[in-house]
């Protein structure tokens, strides 16, 4: 199976027909648009999914699959929702999608090395890359610098997993 990114999680039944209410982990872009997914319940147990309809509902989604009939087929399908990376749509002109920056080197406009991107955050007025950089030998900590493009993101190369931000190794 392709690298498999997790995006939500089930969350029992919704009626009595087979739909399935799904816990996004983020936006759910990606669920709503792809329609082959991979549950893998409580014991690792990996199944590959084809969807026939999903629809937002309240603060998460609900699903219907292929071979989810019944209340107790969608209550049974309890675990983590992923998708192939591969299957993943184009992020669209001048845009990526957060999966493909964890792990890239940050470097600033000089080329300085200031870290390697965990994950992306929020402060509620935007998206932060979180930033693990080894402070002492043996002691990594973590920085956040703002995806603010123009003024501290300066660039974005997914071929050689770097991100060029307009930052000062003294500020972290």
């Amino acid at each position: 199976m392709d690298e498999l990114v997790e995006l939500g999680r089930t969350a029992g039944a919704y009626g009595f027909r087979g739909w399935v209410r799904v816990i996004p982990h983020e936006s759910g872009e990606v669920l709503q648009k792809v329609k082959t997914w991979v549950l893998t319940d409580l014991k690792g147990t990996k199944t590959v999914l084809r969807i026939e309809a999903f629809r937002r509902h309240g603060e998460g989604f609900i699903a219907k699959w292929e071979g989810c009939d019944t209340k107790e087929q969608a209550d049974a399908a309890r675990g983590r929702v992923s998708v192939a990376r591969a299957d993943f749509p184009d992020a669209g002109d001048d845009a990526v999608w957060a999966v493909d920056l964890i792990g890239c080197r940050v470097v600033n406009g000089d080329g300085a090395e200031l870290g390697t991107v965990s994950s992306i955050g929020s402060n509620g007025a935007q998206d932060l890359l979180v930033i693990d950089w080894e402070a002492v030998p043996g002691k990594t900590q973590q920085f956040m610098i703002p995806l603010v493009k123009d003024v501290y993101l300066l660039a974005i190369d997914t071929e050689a997993r770097t991100v060029t931000v307009d930052w000062q190794p003294e500020w972290r």
